[in-house]
């Protein structure tokens, strides 16, 4: 068994429900983590980094994801997005996401602006702990948004499972590692790594602490997938990263 741990889905023609399911069908990938994406177009993912284009972050397409994993509720799971500039608004949007069906938060940082140390990023990181459900961010480099940020997290929320998306900034986040092999409760999701970042994360922390993830559309999630096939890791340490990790943060028993 194969779950994809980060898709992206939106109301654009880039990256449709058909092509993601063909390619999960290519790839023999069971099932896939979906967060709301088409915020930005990460075609153009320059521009935005370096402040020429601003995303269009005021609609967030929950609605499309919902959609999706209640269509197909052993296929999909989805993890809410929210805007923390939007304090209660976003606690209170995530809180019913839950009780809809989503299995996790994911946060955007790039998209929204925001610091991972505001209060409202710290209400939400607790009441994920609450509802026992993971927290997934980005990390930038930038002071708010930073890896030590997440790991400031992790350490203040120890009942709170936290996702740090691409294995953290850059393709190999030794900050990132570190707070992996440091904290029981911090997991590296893998896409848009490298073989060799991939790799490096293995030997520090363990296949117990990375998910696999496509980052579909930007990336086919059989290419990310023979990334980390090809590490060459015993098979039940593959299927903890292709599959236990995952389903043990998501509470799926099969």
């Amino acid at each position: 068994m194969i779950i994809d741990g980060h898709v992206h889905m939106g109301k654009g023609t880039f990256g449709t429900l058909e092509e993601l399911e063909a390619d999960m069908a290519k790839a023999k990938i069971d099932k896939a983590v979906l967060v709301p994406g088409g915020m930005l177009d990460v075609r153009q993912m320059t521009k935005y980094i370096t402040g020429e284009v601003q995303p269009d972050g005021e609609y967030i397409p929950n609605d499309i994801v919902e959609r999706l994993i209640k269509s197909q509720p052993d296929k999909f799971y989805g993890f809410y997005c929210v805007n923390p500039l939007k304090r209660t608004e976003a606690v209170n949007d995530f809180e019913k996401g839950i009780k809809n069906g989503f299995s996790g938060l994911k946060l955007a940082p790039l998209v929204h602006g925001f610091s991972l140390a505001s209060k409202t990023v710290m209400e939400l990181a607790d009441l994920c702990g609450q509802l026992e459900v993971p927290f997934y961010s980005h990390t930038l480099f930038s002071p708010g948004a930073s890896t030590k940020k997440m790991g400031a997290l992790a350490k203040a929320f120890p009942r709170t499972n936290f996702i740090i998306g691409h294995m953290g900034f850059g393709p190999a986040d030794v900050e990132a590692m570190e707070y992996a092999q440091q904290y029981d409760n911090v997991y590296l999701e893998t896409s848009q790594g490298s073989y060799a970042g991939i790799l490096t994360a293995y030997h520090k922390c363990g296949s117990r602490k990375l998910i696999f993830g496509s980052e579909f559309p930007l990336y086919k999630p059989i290419c990310s997938l023979m990334t980390v096939q090809e590490l060459g890791l015993p098979e039940q340490e593959l299927n903890q990263v292709l599959y236990e990790n995952m389903a043990m943060l998501l509470k799926i028993n099969s």
